[in-house]
């Protein structure tokens, strides 16, 4: 495995530890206001899956009912911005602010809902007879030629004159046109690199630095919620699973996934006091428990000593 890093938004390196960020939990997108009321003037829409940072709260509470069902929440104010798909008709990819309804947002590190804790070699040794050591990976289609044919009719590319390995929209499951921003893109199809994953519908492009660009096509959700199929380590019956993609700088950010009737959901980031940007093994020990190594060069500067970990998801949280 590659190393941990915190999630990061391709052209803006930001630490989400000690900040409020989010993620778009309505499928359908979230509506940005001007103000704090439904009256407000829209300003933009912000897909499912991309990430906004939370600046204020207010007062203005409200019930939205959404297809039968009634979501709770208040108005809070955000900072935004238009990459990768254009959410205003602005094309610059500088940070902007509005309020949107917070029913729809989902923490991205809720510390909450893991628990870990370092544990002796003896009873690592001991765990890990029970582990789970099967890990399954999925086959990707490497050409980008058949890409372009198996997603002629939800993927538009560029055209000949420009440059013919870049998108330019994702028309997704539900209808929505996802348009991306073509001033601020840095990633492509590269070959050996890239692939289209028709399991999981995911297309994987590379970015600045080599990092992972991952697409749902189905969702149009990105690598902060997808992750990379490279990277995917689920558990025996399929409940719960690692995932992450690599940053491009040096590590790979890794989160967990739950899985919501037949749909894997972004559940927390893998986050812990503990240091996993030298992580070296992974292993489910249950549906909700697994056991971790990493190597502490702290004590050993040159090669390194092995630390042992164990960790639970709290799953009625």
């Amino acid at each position: 495995m590659k190393l941990l890093t915190v999630i990061s938004l391709v052209f803006l390196s930001i630490n989400l530890y000690g900040q409020d960020y989010y993620f778009i939990n309505a499928e359908g997108g979230l509506n940005v206001r001007s103000d704090s009321n439904l009256s407000s003037k829209k300003i933009a829409k912000i897909p499912f899956g991309m990430i906004i940072e939370k600046i204020a709260d207010t007062d203005k509470e409200l019930v939205i009912n959404d297809n039968g069902k009634q979501v709770k929440g208040k108005f809070v104010k955000i900072k935004y911005n238009n990459y990768p798909y254009l959410v205003t008709r602005a094309t610059d990819a500088s940070e902007l602010e509005g309020y949107v309804f917070d029913g729809y947002l989902k923490k991205v590190n809720n510390v909450d809902l893991i628990t870990v804790k370092q544990i002796d070699e003896v009873r690592y040794r001991k765990l890990s007879q029970k582990a789970s050591k099967k890990i399954r990976k999925s086959k990707a289609i490497r050409n980008l030629d058949s890409i372009k044919t198996i997603l002629k009719h939800r993927v538009a590319w560029a055209t000949e004159s420009e440059r013919d390995d870049v998108i330019k929209s994702i028309t997704t499951e539900n209808g929505q046109k996802l348009i991306f921003n073509q001033n601020s893109y840095d990633f492509g199809f590269s070959k050996g690199y890239s692939g289209y994953y028709r399991e999981y519908d995911i297309l994987v492009l590379e970015g600045g630095h080599s990092s992972d660009v991952c697409f749902s096509i189905k969702t149009g959700e990105t690598e902060l919620t997808i992750g990379n199929p490279e990277y995917m380590i689920a558990t025996p019956r399929n409940t719960y699973r690692l995932n992450g993609y690599f940053g491009g700088q040096e590590c790979i950010s890794y989160f967990f996934q739950k899985n919501e009737n037949d749909k894997f959901v972004y559940l927390t980031d893998f986050y812990s006091d503990f240091d996993i940007c030298t992580f070296k093994t992974f292993y489910w020990i249950s549906e909700t428990s697994f056991i971790y190594t990493t190597i502490n060069y702290r004590t050993d500067s040159e090669n390194g000593t092995e630390d042992y970990f164990m960790g639970v998801i709290n799953e009625n949280e």
